[in-house]
């Protein structure tokens, strides 16, 4: 089996979110499997660098093609990515789309329909007109790649909240299939020595919460912080991640890192005596599944697919994410209840293992990757 995944970011990218993440876990179990795998990527890194990488490199067995980008800028300003290669469709038996609104999708599902290569798509909850610029999202769907999510031979869901999106927009129900997300473990084999992120910023022995991802609008920073404009049993919050499209809050005890990445990210999860991931309209959420992998007990919002999974494991606190006294007593609960809160964490390990092993995933797609080709 010959997949090629299309996806605007790839490691070593970590700024843009957990699309990169996603994708590599997958390929490395598929290339596990004996696939012939195939990434074709941007050379997209952070708001002012591009990644220092090779335009075709062979890494863990993944043959990945970067096409350098038309503007850096506006990739990270407008989530424009203007590639300046074609999609390499050369002997490959599946396209793999990852998330939407982007052009490599554009071209690789035409290139694909014309070479009479099936496709599917993971959107990893990017279909719906969620959060900025709307209106433009509309007429880019109208220009552009509005239609690949019901055009394509299957379009994956990673939660059940990701399956009533896609319905919402008219994909029909025999061409949506769910899988969940997979996990790198391995990336949690040999985790970093607690103590280790608080003595490196100077953070003392105080209880620590954080949060780690994206700084937008839709992901809750600004009511997190709110609910520091209290004192939380003398705790400081730190929030690790690049902001897009809003400024920072400040209240007194909040630390900004910028993004973390490598150790610096699993150190920071070891030592979070809660973590924190308030967002709305979040399908899946790979952070908080990292943070208990660590042993950080969570709080994720409820009304999402992120707490339909943590609620499913019973591995965290759910919240209102705009209820921020709930959120406040819900923090508080888990730095005093020490117990309940190991707990959680044991019962998310388990979860984590049973179902979002790679291989398991790998082994799912495979059989959407059979469905779909020629008799």
């Amino acid at each position: 089996m010959r997949v090629l995944h299309v996806t605007p970011c790839y490691p070593p990218t970590w700024a843009y979110g957990g699309i990169p993440r996603v994708v590599y876990a997958l390929a490395r179990a598929q290339v596990s499997l004996g696939m012939d795998v195939r990434v074709w990527t941007t050379d997209a890194f952070d708001a002012v660098r591009r990644a220092e990488v090779p335009a075709e490199r062979i890494e863990d067995g993944i043959d990945v093609r970067v096409t350098r980008l038309g503007s850096n800028r506006l990739a990270w300003r407008h989530q424009l990515y203007l590639p300046t290669s074609a999609p390499p469709l050369k002997e490959v038996d599946v396209v793999h789309l990852h998330s939407h609104r982007h052009l490599l999708n554009w071209w690789a599902f035409r290139r694909a329909r014309a070479a009479g290569v099936p496709v599917v798509q993971t959107p990893n909850g990017t279909a719906p007109r969620l959060e900025r610029k709307q209106a433009l999202k509309a007429g880019w769907d109208l220009c552009f790649d509005g239609h690949i999510p019901k055009g394509a031979d299957r379009t994956v869901a990673v939660s059940k909240a990701e399956v009533r999106q896609l319905l919402a927009l008219g994909v029909k129900p025999d061409n949506i299939r769910r899988i969940p997300n997979p996990l790198h473990l391995e990336e949690f084999e040999q985790l970093p020595a607690r103590g280790s992120f608080r003595a490196r910023h100077g953070l003392g022995s105080g209880p620590l919460v954080a949060y780690l991802g994206q700084i937008t609008p839709r992901k809750g920073v600004e009511r997190l912080v709110e609910a520091f404009a209290q004192d939380l049993d003398g705790a400081t919050l730190v929030v690790a991640g690049a902001p897009r499209g809003m400024a920072l809050p400040t209240a007194p005890h909040v630390r900004y890192t910028g993004t973390l990445e490598g150790p610096d990210r699993l150190s920071l999860l070891v030592d979070a005596d809660v973590l924190v991931y308030p967002s709305t309209d979040e399908i899946f959420g790979l952070v908080p599944l990292e943070g208990l992998l660590c042993g950080a007990p969570v709080i994720v919002g409820g009304d999402c697919g992120c707490g339909e999974l943590i609620g499913e494991a019973g591995a965290g606190l759910l919240t209102q994410t705009r209820d921020v006294d709930e959120l406040r007593a819900h923090i508080r609960v888990l730095l005093r209840d020490r117990a309940r809160a190991g707990e959680m964490v044991a019962r998310g390990r388990r979860y984590v293992e049973a179902h979002l092993d790679p291989v398991r995933v790998a082994t799912q797609y495979l059989d959407v990757y059979r469905e779909v080709l020629p008799r």
